[in-house]
């Protein structure tokens, strides 16, 4: 079921593919950095699913300090044209789009963290 959603998402994407961007390895390391944690945090969600448990906290702490330490190195580095928010602001919305297929609705918050 999670690759049947993240292949949706996925599908979404290229399809909206016809757009040309601005070339930016700043705003390209971040596009990564976020595809990667939300990989990893569907990966550990979809385990304590499939287990009845609660989300390992430890391991969702390293999907976050994966992220961040990307994420800041690639606005340390400037250039960004497209991904003008903040780190923490991108990381809230990959956050919440992780939750929201997760949960199969509007994100609660019991994935956040």
């Amino acid at each position: 079921m999670r690759f049947a959603t993240i292949g949706a998402m996925l599908a979404l994407v290229v399809a909206n593919g016809g757009v040309a961007y601005a070339q930016s390895k700043c705003d390209a390391a971040i596009t990564k950095a976020a595809g990667k944690k939300a990989v990893c945090r569907a990966g550990i969600i979809g385990k304590a699913q499939q287990k009845g448990t609660t989300p390992d906290a430890t391991k969702l702490g390293k999907c976050a300090s994966k992220f961040d330490k990307a994420c800041s190195k690639a606005k340390t580095k400037g250039g960004c044209t497209a991904q003008l928010q903040t780190c923490s602001a991108i990381e809230a919305e990959v956050d919440s789009c992780v939750a929201t297929f997760s949960t199969g609705g509007s994100p609660s918050g019991a994935f956040l963290n």
